[in-house]
């Protein structure tokens, strides 16, 4: 007789990887499809061990019994490198709960759960870029790639992708028009002509101050007295200071007059 299978509480699709197809300079948005199997309310945490580098919506929350729900995980803009090992994981903690539990503040709840009470389920993270042979198959047969994408995580699974591998699928045109933003510089390029602008208006600045100094040294010397203008016929320094032979003969004649008039009155 073979032994009877029992279904897991939480059924996670995609079960084992998070698939991210790139270019990875934009938001690159994949969805997880949580399914509660059981009678009872089920609460899910999502933890990851690059918390800032994802961006996940909602990161904890409930499911009725035998409700499904989505959860919308996006990977932040980052310069990708193929030769990087990529180690990003994810775990989803969940739990049932009874009926009767108050489900307001989940987080409070959550707290006062015992660590031996949670059901643990790990996923990994794959990075991946769309090749040019993709890219060709895209253009002549778009139909076969998404039924081979709809098989892989069921018929609800494929309308739920990230919504880069659905640009993949709808063919060429739209894809090309969408990698435009891969052909922008890098954003360290980006940093090294803003830094080389500031140098650039800082000499500029420099230049415009010494051109200004020179102007006013030029102005200052122009009209100093001790500046002898280029048309000014050449005086002797002596010259000028010389005391007329008129003016001392006349003071030597007053002298002696006022010598005789002296003698004459005493």
């Amino acid at each position: 007789m073979s032994k009877p299978v029992f279904e897991s509480p939480l059924t996670i699709d995609p079960e084992h990887e998070l698939r991210f197809v790139g270019p990875f300079n934009r938001p690159v948005v994949t969805i997880m499809t949580l399914r509660n199997n059981s009678c009872m309310p089920l609460v899910f945490k999502i933890k990851t061990t690059a918390p800032k580098r994802y961006c996940v919506r909602p990161n904890i929350g409930k499911i009725p019994p035998y409700r499904t729900t989505q959860v919308e995980i996006c990977l932040q803009p980052f310069i990708y490198d193929q030769q990087e090992k990529n180690k990003h994981k994810f775990m989803v903690q969940s739990i049932m709960v009874p009926v009767e539990s108050d489900l307001t503040d989940l987080n409070k709840l959550w707290k006062d759960l015992e660590p031996d009470q949670l059901m643990d389920a790990k996923l990994k993270c794959v990075f991946e870029l769309p090749s040019a042979e993709a890219n060709s198959e895209n253009t002549s047969g778009g139909g076969a790639i998404g039924v081979s994408s709809g098989s892989a995580g069921g018929g609800s699974v494929g309308v739920n992708t990230s919504s880069a591998s659905a640009e993949a699928v709808e063919g060429k045109p739209k894809l090309s028009s969408e990698d435009k933003p891969s052909n922008l510089p890098d954003p360290a390029d980006y940093l090294e002509i803003a830094g080389e602008n500031k140098a650039l208006r800082e000499s500029i600045s420099e230049l415009r101050k010494e051109n200004l100094h020179l102007k006013d040294q030029i102005t200052r010397y122009r009209s100093s007295p001790a500046v002898k203008q280029v048309n000014e016929p050449y005086a002797p320094i002596l010259v000028e200071k010389q005391i007329p032979v008129f003016y001392i003969a006349i003071a030597v004649a007053a002298a002696i007059v006022s010598l005789l008039l002296g003698k004459f009155f005493l």
